[in-house]
């Protein structure tokens, strides 16, 4: 039963991604609490649901500046970012370098 929730909650993210999604959102679309899902979640991935969300958004707009010309702030907003110095500043963390240089690599 755990892996059906887990499934449900990884298909969500995966399908919101480029939308913003809350904690209650996501949680609702289990039927499940906020509180409950947030300690499933990182019981289960060693990860909250926000982190593994900015990581799969991470690897979309990765797919992005590699495959079109799209700037890296229509990157950023494609990808479900709303703020861009927060996706240059999460990008960075997760890849270790700017979109930019990412890109000229």
């Amino acid at each position: 039963k755990s892996i059906v929730i887990l499934k449900a909650i990884i298909s969500f993210l995966r399908e919101n991604y480029d939308k913003p999604v809350t904690l209650e959102a996501l949680a609702q679309s289990v039927g499940k609490s906020p509180k409950y899902l947030g300690a499933f979640f990182k019981n289960m991935t060693d990860k909250t649901p926000i982190e593994y969300l900015n990581e799969y958004r991470i690897e979309k707009a990765v797919r992005k500046l590699r495959t079109t010309d799209m700037s890296v702030t229509d990157v950023a907003f494609s990808s479900g970012f709303s703020d861009l110095s927060y996706f240059i500043k999460t990008f960075k963390k997760i890849k270790g370098s700017t979109p930019r240089k990412y890109r000229a690599k």
